[in-house]
């Protein structure tokens, strides 16, 4: 309230204020040659007024008389920001970029200098991942931003990432950030049920000039609901004044498999299948019927991985075209990804448009057009579950000696009495597993400059997605013959809308007291909808639609909105470029919380002290900048199901012949907004004129009032109703640093480093339980796993041991001997860079690691049971099993079915399938060459770029499963692991 009194008296006391305007003009050269830098952005700060350098350098600029600074920003150079005094021409020296408290960062509804920035914000420009085969930009902060995890969800191209920024911050709720594209709010996660397909993806990241990254209240507060998670800003290119520029890059390459699982051949999986029998006291000749003899010479290996998995292909082609004159700048871009995944009939193709536009009308008077376009086409394939037709399971368990294909080049049926007689290969080739989504992330923004301290911006942008998957089983495959095959269509649209209007202030007094805000109201609605239908009985598997088939077989769909209104408010105070105070306010409004409890309130205030600037620091020689902060704020979180807080009734089978009702969920008018409570104290600094760049920050962040599943009773005739209560705690240190090593002459070395330490736990639960079930327990992370302890196998009887809750060695387990056996969150994660730089030549080196959590390899109850259980094929480990007294190994002794008399199966959740999840993955390699300007201009080329490039080239890790990285999210049975990408191309300029 005080902030909102505070805007509306400066604006009382000025509205008679009609400041005098003067022309400044200029010329911008390069420190290092003295040439002269065309496509200089140059800004009056706290306005979007700005003009662009031409050709020779030159620039000329209206500034109002209250206005006495100018920014001046371009990719590669640092940014500065220059004092206009008394003079009316500037001669102004650019130079190379090291990153600094001069930093232009964008903020919520802005921009600020890092010097001025109070939160803990974290950015990444897009020349860092520029040309990177990467489908999604949210792969980009992987390893870069200290505080942000990010992990595969799948290793399919295209697929979904798990963004967490600080922890996990709720239980029951969402926990992936806020994201926000040019103002537009798009929604994370899946967009396809065939095939893992990225909502991000639909953005190129080539498009993007940069993304920042908002992780405490001070910095994510002003968006208030689903601020709690932290807020990712993602800001694309734009036009500048000057020459047009054309921009094309190319390259293509190769996916690899990084890791299989070594898997028995037939004659060893006959031996081991063999053993099982006889230990079990059955005939070993039903095993020899099964999976052929031992000694066969003729029994041959079929290579099912061989058959599955394959050396992909990737090409990537990016065009754009920028320029503009001193009214109108645009940018325009295309581009095209195709690539195929490391298994058969696993693809993503994206072809993405664009068109970013800014007019200003007059010099009051400015509009920004952002129009993007993209079209989605993944063919993919069943991962992340103990399925038959997954190649991720069955690749690895199919008996190998079965083969492939008859005689005849024709499909062989595979044996009905395992897999249900589901020959992978014939299902991979034959199965069709494709979603299409076409997607435009689009924007219009007007803003209007009332006075010179005083403008007005309206903003509305859309997220539009369509898509459509298609699952055909053709009746040629035997598992699907029986009915004639089917087919499956379903169509999804997601339209996610939002709008708002702002008042927005810039004030300085007395050349030493600036004060600035904003005053504004926002509107957010996004309607969700679906229609399904499946057909069966097709007369030939080449005709597939829905009109072909003789049975219409299932309908189904469903429809589903939200809305959300808030009020937002932020007051701003600088003393002398030294002392920074800040306050935000917000109020949301939430349809999907009860009728009186929709409104919540959220807010942040932060400090900031600018040290070096103190008397006592100016005349150190090491020290350039050193900057305190400190912020504590409220965020919300409302990411839940849009009825949660409902009574619902559904439909039930029938009632006297017709349809009937019944009650399906127990409504709560009291569910109101999960609240998370952020403390930060940072320190950034700059020292040795750029050479040493470090920020540190110190955080704790208290989730209350969680929107919480809580059981009922039995009699209740409910099973659960949606609470706020219990509570969740994440603490921790986030640490970056860049230095640069070496300045010799034309070899040049940069170091990029950063590390976040934190933990998590859970502080309460509801009704005053200090645990429920095993999954989760009071003062313990909320994911952890809880199971048995294995104690190796007997060297007497070669049976399975386990401890019991005494410490005691046990063969029949009961529940009380489980126990907390570790946390799945890794404790420490970040990334190492080292960029070398030798004239023309650049070699970056980027590790991503993360260490302290366990991973659970759900694999190992198929592949690793000593080939006692089922038809399974095994690892190679397992034939090194228990065979007499007194051998020492980890592998019990084969049993057919997998239970010996008088002991528990060898099927157990314990610490066996568990492993060390932690790795270091050497994540990029990327070394180009630029030609040099003697070339290129006899070529009327502005600049060339030839590199090679490789995505996860090794990787060091004790994890016991294909990829430490995509076990990170749950369930681990036939997970899609990551590949390994080997890429050459080129970057042309024009």
């Amino acid at each position: 309230m005080k902030a909102l009194l505070a805007l509306t008296f400066l604006l009382g006391i000025s509205l008679a204020v009609d400041a005098q305007v003067r022309t400044i003009s200029g010329v911008v050269n390069s420190a290092e040659d003295g040439g002269p830098i065309p496509g200089v952005t140059v800004v009056i700060r706290g306005t979007t007024q700005g003009t662009i350098t031409d050709l020779d350098g030159n620039f000329q600029l209206s500034v109002p008389e209250d206005r006495n600074v100018l920014v001046f920003r371009f990719v590669g150079l640092q940014t500065q920001e220059v004092t206009i005094g008394n003079r009316t021409n500037l001669i102004i020296s650019m130079q190379p970029e090291l990153t600094s408290l001069s930093e232009v960062v964008v903020t919520a509804y802005g921009d600020q200098t890092r010097r001025e920035v109070t939160g803990a914000i974290a950015s990444v420009k897009g020349e860092i991942f520029q040309d990177l085969p990467m489908q999604s930009f949210d792969r980009a902060m992987q390893g870069r931003v200290a505080g942000v995890q990010v992990t595969a969800g799948s290793g399919q191209p295209g697929g979904t990432l798990n963004v967490q920024i600080r922890g996990v911050g709720s239980i029951n709720a969402g926990t992936q950030p806020l994201y926000i594209v040019d103002g537009v709010q798009i929604a994370p996660g899946g967009l396809s049920g065939q095939g893992s397909q990225n909502a991000l993806a639909s953005i190129n990241p080539n498009d993007i000039e940069s993304i920042e990254v908002f992780k405490d209240a001070a910095a994510a507060s002003i968006y208030g609901a689903q601020a709690s998670n932290g807020v990712v800003l993602i800001t694309t290119k734009r036009g500048k004044q000057g020459k047009t520029n054309v921009r094309f890059s190319a390259q293509e390459g190769i996916v690899q498999p990084i890791a299989f699982y070594d898997m028995m051949d037939a004659n060893q999986l006959a031996s081991i299948k063999r053993q099982a029998y006889i230990n079990a006291g059955l005939n070993p000749l039903e095993a020899e019927q099964l999976f052929g003899s031992p000694g066969d010479r003729d029994l041959e290996t079929t290579d099912w991985l061989g058959a599955l998995y394959r050396d992909g292909r990737l090409r990537i082609y990016d065009m754009s075209i920028s320029g503009g004159d001193d009214r109108t700048q645009f940018f325009i871009s295309g581009g095209h990804t195709f690539q195929q995944g490391q298994i058969i009939r696993s693809d993503y193709s994206r072809t993405t448009g664009r068109l970013n536009l800014t007019h200003r009308a007059n010099e009051r008077f400015t509009i920004n057009a952002n129009i993007s376009l993209s079209r989605q086409i993944t063919n993919g394939t069943i991962d992340r579950g103990n399925f038959v037709n997954s190649p991720f399971v069955a690749g690895f368990v199919s008996r190998p000696n079965v083969p492939i294909y008859n005689e005849d080049g024709t499909f062989a049926e595979y044996p009905n009495e395992h897999l249900f007689g589901y020959n992978i290969v014939q299902g991979v080739n034959q199965e069709l597993r494709r979603a299409t989504t076409y997607q435009s992330v689009s924007n219009l923004q007007m803003t209007y400059q009332i006075l010179p301290w005083l403008g007005f911006t309206g903003f509305g942008g859309i997220d539009f997605s369509d898509n459509r998957d298609e699952n055909n089983r053709p009746s040629t495959i035997p598992a699907f013959s029986a009915y004639g095959g089917s087919s499956t269509y379903t169509d999804r649209r997601i339209i996610n809308s939002n709008a708002n209007g702002n008042f927005n202030v810039n004030k300085k007094f007395n050349g030493v007291h600036t004060l600035s805000g904003i005053l504004g109201y926002e509107y957010k609605a996004e309607t969700s909808e679906a229609t399904s239908a499946t057909g069966r009985g097709f007369p030939n598997p080449v005709l597939r639609y829905l009109q072909n088939a003789a049975q219409p077989f299932e309908v189904g769909g469903f429809f589903t909105e939200y809305k959300r209104a808030g009020f937002f408010s932020q007051a701003k105070y600088d003393y002398d470029d030294k002392y920074t105070f800040d306050i935000t306010a917000r109020r949301d409004g939430s349809s999907r919380f009860g009728a009186n409890t929709r409104w919540g309130n959220f807010g942040a205030v932060s400090a900031g002290w600018r040290i070096s600037e103190e008397a006592f620091l100016q005349n150190t020689t090491w020290l350039d900048n050193l900057r305190l902060r400190a912020s504590y704020g409220i965020t919300g979180n409302s990411d839940i199901g849009n009825f949660v807080a409902r009574t619902l009734v559904g439909t039930s089978g029938q009632y006297l012949g017709g349809g009937a009702l019944r009650f399906s969920q127990l409504g709560n008018d009291l569910l109101t907004w999960e609240e998370a409570a952020s403390t930060n104290i940072g320190v950034d600094g700059t020292f040795f004129n750029g050479r040493i760049i470090a920020t540190v920050d110190v955080w704790r962040k208290d989730s209350r009032r969680l929107l919480f599943e809580t059981q009922l009773p039995i009699d209740s005739g409910f099973g659960a109703i949606t609470r706020n209560t219990g509570k969740l705690r994440n603490q921790g240190i986030d640490f970056d640093l860049q230095t640069t090593n070496v300045v010799w002459g034309k070899f040049r070395w940069n170091t990029a480093f950063n590390i976040s330490i934190f933990s998590n736990e859970l502080l309460e639960l509801y009704g005053g339980l200090d645990r429920i079930g095993n999954e989760l327990i009071v003062g313990k992370p909320v994911d952890f796993y809880y199971a048995y302890e294995y104690a190796g196998v007997n060297p007497a009887n070669g049976a399975p041991m386990y401890f019991d809750q005494f410490g005691e060695y046990t063969y029949l387990l009961s529940d009380d001997d489980q126990k907390y056996i570790g946390s799945a969150l890794p404790w420490n994660f970040g990334g190492l860079s080292n960029t070398f730089r030798y004239g023309p030549l650049s070699l970056e080196v980027f590790f991503q690691y993360q260490f302290g959590n366990l991973a659970f390899n759900q694999d190992l109850y198929n592949i690793a049971q000593a080939g006692s259980i089922g038809q399974d094929n095994q690892t190679v480990d397992q034939i090194y099993f228990w065979r007499r007294p007194g051998d020492i190994t980890n592998v019990p002794k084969p049993y057919e079915g997998g239970r010996f008399p008088g002991h528990s199966g060898y099927q157990q959740f314990s610490t066996k399938q568990l492993s060390d999840g932690s790795y270091v993955r050497l994540k990029q390699v990327t070394l180009d060459y630029t030609v040099p300007q003697r070339f290129t201009q006899k070529a009327k080329i502005e600049s060339a770029k030839f590199f090679i490039q490789g995505i996860n080239l090794w990787t060091l890790t004790k994890y016991n499963g294909l990829d430490p990285e995509v076990n990170s999210l749950g369930s681990t049975y036939g997970t899609y692991p990551n590949s390994r990408q080997l890429t050459a191309g080129i970057n042309v300029n024009f």
